[in-house]
């Protein structure tokens, strides 16, 4: 593997590498930087988790220089996630070198947006609806383009972007370079490479480093009525540091965060109908590990770049293989160890050996005597010190995600489908044999917290609650929350009184 120095980069654009702690290349950047930085077009496969933005944006650093008028690079991502954490390493590697960059995307406010483009930056990073929007505004100027880039690909056909793709590259000048770069080239990719690209020269990576060595890989054969309980087991097994749990849709994500919260583990959902503020602050909690379960979709993945997740669970298995090898790469990154384990009916059987066929590699069956554990059919009245959601400095509440204005569940309860997902399927997550929490906010989940005496903010009854509470949040006994809560899910309690009368 060769170094950095002899890559073909220059003693600044070196030392913004060494800035950044970057040591060796991994191996999309020593084949993909010598080619890109001859200003050829580049099209290379390469999974999330291997280094893939430097490899693009170091030759980028090489090539052009800081202080245009008008961008000089335009970088495309699928979603807002990773255009935001591409966004982070052009200010990690390029802010100390002078370039300035903006990142495009929905969910987020138009006067930061407009007002940095009419100040002029180097380079735009963002999503195709947002980034067309800004062009038919006439306020995104593409005519001085000289770079684009085509980030996860694959992906961004899926989710049904080829116009869009089609419509900015149209406007892009015919003599730019253009870089691409894909977990998988199937014919669609080839197709589009074909029509905008210039006798493009190819980077592959190993197809077996598509799933990385360093993942374990298992499945778990679960029905329906079963997967809940199934997985409740697998926690209790493994005993994850930090997991992301996928799901097929945003109200399989929701319903089965809900169940686990139930059961005080610290789990918080991310999916598209959440506001952009949300997921941003839940994905920081995620990083810094006070949110320990992150139930997410397919969709609202793209860009988590977090080095320490060691486990990756498809609660519901993906139907079409390359989203597997996505899924299951947001563990095991950088060379570090990480393990994967899919639930599989009888009836999916035929997507897990598609999967293995896509992969070339058999995925190993975890079987239990039973499904009791420390979660069911008793849960613990103390959670064990891996589960525990942290004191009274780190632990989050649902409260805690939201803005002022913002209602609790968010902006949608609808039905709605991540774009991608398969029609008609909608897990349901087992029985659901769990107690619910009655104590509204979950502070000081899995420890024995002495009972706090509070007086209801709505009814005035005193009761105790098992929690600090807040002094500037409002608090409830046992049967007013019941009520708001019912009211919350579109049904009708009416509040008894639970306590001894103020």
């Amino acid at each position: 593997m060769p170094s950095f120095e002899e890559l073909g980069l220059s003693a600044s654009v070196l030392a913004a590498v060494r800035a950044a702690g970057f040591e060796k290349p991994t191996s999309i950047q020593s084949l993909f930087i010598p080619k890109a930085v001859t200003g050829r077009d580049v099209m290379g496969q390469a999974k999330t988790g291997t280094g893939k933005t430097a490899a693009f944006l170091l030759p980028i650093f090489e090539r052009l220089k800081p202080g245009q008028a008008s961008p000089a690079v335009l970088i495309l991502a699928p979603t807002r996630e990773l255009a935001m954490q591409i966004h982070s390493e052009v200010v990690r590697l390029g802010g100390a070198l002078g370039y300035s960059t903006i990142t495009l995307y929905g969910g987020s406010s138009y006067e930061p947006q407009i007002e940095a483009l009419a100040k002029g930056v180097d380079l735009v990073v963002g999503t195709p609806g947002r980034v067309m929007d800004h062009m038919r505004s006439q306020r995104l100027d593409l005519s001085k383009v000289k770079v684009t880039v085509l980030d996860e690909a694959d992906r961004m056909l899926d989710l049904g972007f080829r116009r869009d793709i089609e419509y900015i590259l149209r406007h892009c000048p015919p003599e730019r370079q253009t870089l691409l770069l894909s977990a998988t080239i199937p014919d669609d990719i080839l197709k589009l490479a074909k029509r905008f690209m210039h006798d493009p020269e190819e980077v592959w990576t190993a197809p077996e480093k598509m799933t990385v060595d360093e993942v374990e890989q298992f499945f778990v054969s679960a029905e329906r009525d079963e997967k809940f309980h199934a997985l409740l087991k697998l926690l209790d097994t493994e005993r994850p540091s930090l997991a992301i749990i996928f799901c097929a849709t945003k109200l399989g994500a929701k319903k089965l965060a809900g169940k686990l919260q139930n059961l005080k583990l610290n789990a918080r959902e991310i999916h598209g109908d959440l506001v952009q503020k949300k997921r941003e602050k839940i994905m920081g909690h995620f990083r810094a590990g006070k949110v320990q379960l992150l139930i997410a979709t397919d969709v609202a993945s793209r860009g988590i770049d977090v080095l320490n997740i060691s486990h990756i669970i498809n609660y519901d298995i993906p139907f079409k293989c390359e989203d597997y090898v996505h899924r299951i790469g947001r563990t095991g990154r950088m060379n570090r160890a990480g393990k994967a384990f899919t639930f599989v009916t009888r009836e999916e059987g035929l997507y897990l050996t598609q999967i293995e066929m896509f992969i070339n590699r058999e995925i190993h069956s975890v079987q239990f005597d039973s499904l009791e554990s420390i979660f069911w059919p008793n849960p613990p009245s103390v959670m064990p010190p891996e589960f525990a959601g942290g004191d009274s400095e780190t632990a989050v509440s649902e409260e805690d995600y939201l803005s002022p204005q913002e209602p609790k569940h968010g902006p949608s309860r609808g039905r709605k489908r991540e774009p991608g997902s398969e029609r008609g399927r909608s897990p349901r997550g087992g029985t659901g044999a769990v107690s619910k929490s009655t104590s509204g906010r979950r502070r000081n989940r899995g420890q024995d917290v002495v009972p706090v005496e509070i007086t209801c903010s709505t009814c005035g009854v005193k009761t105790a609650v098992r929690f600090k509470p807040d002094p500037k949040r409002p608090v409830y006994c046992d049967a007013c929350y019941a009520s708001r809560k019912a009211v919350r899910d579109g049904h009708s309690l009416q509040p008894q009184s639970s306590g001894t009368p103020a």
